[in-house]
């Protein structure tokens, strides 16, 4: 999620999209009567399957395409020749993307299944009123999990991981608002500073932490967790951790900081260039169904969007056990969410780029 000039991207998109055509796609969806329509989402998120039973329910084939980054959300709409009916948007984008008109206004009497969404759910800072998204999934949190069994040191600040004892141990995730947000929370400051003294400071912090680091990431760092490579990562993987096996449950936690960490959620969007609109509001629609997102649940785990009395039921018995759910619930009331511009960015990723240049 290391951007450069975003709203640049943005405003380009504004000029690009009004011209680009569908990518197997058929006429105006004004009436709902598309014969298909094309999906941008996060990879190891959604179930095939779904979206297989939304086709078998409506007639409406789904054509996906998947991505690992916003980043890679902006270039294929930006440079790409598909013209993307539902794209699935992090929160920190939503802003820009409405600000520049990059999103259509989406007809909430469409969306009758919002009433299955759970209290509390937050909307996205630029959307408010959750004009132009409806979430999608429930709120994730980047944290700093550790291996109880491995970790060499107890972590009860983010400035730990300068430690000396875990030289070699860490994983980071590569996001710049995930990195500078955390170092300048630990610092006392606003995670969304635009003050270059502050990011300057945060810098120096994330300097200190990167001589023990073993490898960024960008999606996931599961792998170095379970397979032992790393005792500790900033990361957003605790929940997919508990879901892959019960023995992480036991094995693995989320430090308890003095800081607060970030939060995001992800939203479905009608991109302003679709012209399939009613047809991607059927398909947000049936994704809020609850043996829709159970599907996706049961393969790649999550805490539920959905109402618990809506939802348990087609959830596998004992889902609501996992650690990461009850985690989550109190990491909610300690976390920051930031919503990006150009300036953060841009900011951000000049100390970013000095960073990761620094043998």
């Amino acid at each position: 999620m290391r951007m450069k000039k975003l709203l640049a991207l943005a405003m380009s998109a504004v000029m690009v999209l009004g011209s680009l055509t569908g990518c197997g796609s058929s006429k105006s969806s004004s009436s709902g009567k598309a014969d298909s329509i094309n999906i941008l989402v996060w990879e190891g998120t959604w179930s095939e399957d779904a979206f297989k039973d939304f086709t078998k329910k409506t007639g409406i084939k789904v054509n996906v395409s998947y991505i690992d980054n916003t980043d890679t959300i902006i270039s294929k709409l930006v440079e790409g020749n598909a013209n993307y009916d539902v794209i699935d948007l992090e929160s920190a984008y939503v802003k820009t993307f409405v600000d520049n008109d990059l999103l259509a206004k989406l007809d909430n009497k469409s969306l009758t299944n919002k009433k299955n969404i759970a209290d509390g759910i937050p909307a996205a800072t630029g959307d408010e009123k959750m004009e132009y998204t409806c979430p999608d999934m429930a709120p994730g949190y980047t944290g700093i999990v550790y291996n109880k069994e491995t970790c060499p040191i107890k972590i009860t600040k983010f400035s730990d991981l300068a430690d000396p004892k875990l030289k070699g141990q860490v994983a980071m995730v590569n996001s710049t608002i995930s990195l500078y947000g955390a170092a300048l929370e630990a610092l006392g400051y606003k995670a969304s500073s635009k003050k270059e003294s502050e990011v300057k400071e945060a810098n120096e912090l994330l300097k200190r932490i990167k001589t023990n680091v073993k490898a960024f990431v960008g999606e996931s760092a599961v792998s170095q967790l379970e397979n032992g490579e790393c005792s500790v990562a900033l990361c957003w993987d605790y929940i997919t951790l508990c879901n892959d096996s019960k023995d992480n449950w036991d094995k693995f936690a989320v430090a308890d900081i003095d800081s607060d960490y970030e939060m995001f959620c992800q939203y479905w969007s009608v991109p302003a260039s679709s012209e399939k609109k009613s047809a991607a509001e059927k398909f947000i629609n049936y994704m809020l169904e609850p043996d829709a997102l159970a599907k996706c649940y049961k393969e790649n785990g999550g805490a539920p969007l959905l109402k618990a009395d809506v939802i348990k039921s087609y959830l596998p018995d004992g889902y609501y056990d996992n650690p990461a759910i009850a985690e989550y619930e109190k990491l909610e009331k300690k976390s920051w969410c930031v919503a990006v511009d150009d300036d953060l960015i841009s900011l951000m990723d000049t100390y970013y780029t000095e960073l990761m240049g620094e043998d």
